[in-house]
């Protein structure tokens, strides 16, 4: 059998190993020495403080991982702060979070961050990074209970069933043009997607709807809440991109036996992501399995103040910019490609309110029958012996009214009844 043979190293070459070798050691003996010596019950007091404005946090135990730079929490209990003593709280309950600090990347200046959070039979995994030059967002979330989520907080009203969802988002810093760093948004790259593949439901039957509306006068309106029972969603799929200055829902297919909604969006991103202008158009309508079983549920989507479309759809356009989006009380359609569109751009939502010439007309069988009007026929009038005077039919104001005096002159070069035409004109150069 050969033996290796080590090659002859000099006395430079073993001494500058040598030094490499010690600093490795050293670096690896601190390493382990800062995850065994580090004081993570701090790191949970930090937690606790840095979202104590918005939610009540509760951290059950914290605990130190075997792999330098891991952590674990356990019973992680998020609750938010309502404003109002009459609303609900939101509880965001998380068995157990594993927390891995990329070491290596802080020594570029680079907080990256590995999760991978446990909620029922579910996990959220995925990476958080955050550095001067960029933010990247990278989650992946499978199998979870959404009665265990914030949902709440996102559409106001609880949900069940178990959900899917995906969020990549890359979003740099740079120096704006109001002179100060910060995210840009215009150069933000990603998208998300959120499936429901069955089995969800919206409401429970005892919270109430309190949508969050700009409007004063309808915030008043709907300030106790807006009875809401359960809708059932047989599937329900969302599926939005971000790229090219443009944030824009390519997909939504909703299934239920309790209605149908269908939603439209595109927003054209500024630097400032509120200051960006969105448009949008959400249709929807009840169904008679609802009103038969939640009959307050179909009345509050009935009675939105939305208009009911040609399409048997209440319409609600969106429009503004983001901060201030209004939402209007009007027709508006699905996208449809324009010649104006750029190739490979998205299409926009087609928010062109419909004129009531367009509107169709009711289906023959509701019962409705549209009067007709005859006019009369024109009646003659003995004006003498000489002509006979004829009564126009009434028309629309200022056209053909009847005189009700003598008989108006007839206008210049037209002759009076029983005169004989005029000569014809003589054409220039002939005697009369």
């Amino acid at each position: 059998m050969a033996r290796f043979r080590t090659p002859q190293i000099g006395p430079r070459a073993r001494k500058a190993l040598r030094i490499v070798g010690f600093i490795v050691l050293g670096l690896v003996t601190f390493i382990f020495a800062l995850q065994w010596t580090f004081p993570f019950h701090r790191v949970k007091d930090k937690i606790v403080e840095v979202l104590s404005a918005k939610y009540e946090v509760e951290i059950g135990e914290v605990e130190r991982g075997l792999i330098p730079g891991r952590m674990y929490l356990k019973a992680l209990t998020l609750r938010t702060r309502p404003k109002n003593p009459e609303d609900i709280a939101t509880t965001f309950y998380v068995e157990r979070l594993e927390v891995d600090v990329g070491l290596f990347a802080l020594l570029r200046g680079v907080a990256s961050v590995d999760i991978d959070a446990k909620i029922g039979p579910g996990h959220i995994t995925g990476n958080i990074s955050l550095s001067k030059g960029e933010t990247q967002i990278h989650l992946d979330g499978d199998n979870l209970p959404s009665e265990r989520l914030p949902m709440r907080e996102a559409i106001g009203l609880p949900m069940s069933g178990k959900v899917d969802f995906k969020f990549d988002l890359d979003l740099p810093n740079q120096k704006l043009k109001s002179g100060r760093a910060g995210p840009n948004w215009q150069k933000a790259v990603g998208g998300a997607t959120f499936e429901c593949a069955a089995g969800c439901t919206f409401g429970d039957g005892k919270t109430k709807l309190k949508p969050k509306l700009k409007n004063n006068r309808n915030q008043a309106f709907a300030a106790d809440g807006i009875e809401f029972g359960k809708v059932n969603i047989t599937s329900l799929l969302a599926k939005i991109e971000i790229g090219k200055g443009q944030l824009t829902v390519k997909r939504f297919e909703s299934k239920s036996d309790d209605g149908e909604l269908h939603v439209q969006f595109a927003m054209t991103l500024a630097q400032d992501i509120n200051e960006s202008m969105a448009t949008g158009c959400l249709r929807f309508t009840g169904s008679q399995a609802l009103l038969k079983r939640e009959a307050k549920t179909f009345a509050a989507i009935s009675t939105t103040g939305a208009p009911l479309g040609p399409d048997n759809l209440y319409h609600i356009k969106l429009d503004g910019k983001v901060k201030e989006m209004k939402r209007l009380g009007q027709i508006c359609g699905p996208g449809l490609p324009t010649d104006d569109d750029a190739p490979g751009q998205p299409s926009r939502p087609n928010l062109t309110i419909q004129p009531e010439s367009e509107v169709r007309p009711p289906p023959a069988d509701t019962g409705i029958t549209t009067p007709t009007f005859n006019p009369p026929p024109p009646v003659a009038i003995d004006a003498g012996a000489d002509a006979a005077v004829t009564v126009p039919t009434p028309g629309p104001e200022g056209e053909n009214s009847p005189n009700t005096g003598s008989a108006s002159p007839p206008p210049p070069g037209v002759p009076a009844a029983g005169e004989p035409p005029p000569p014809p004109p003589t054409p220039p150069g002939e005697d009369r």
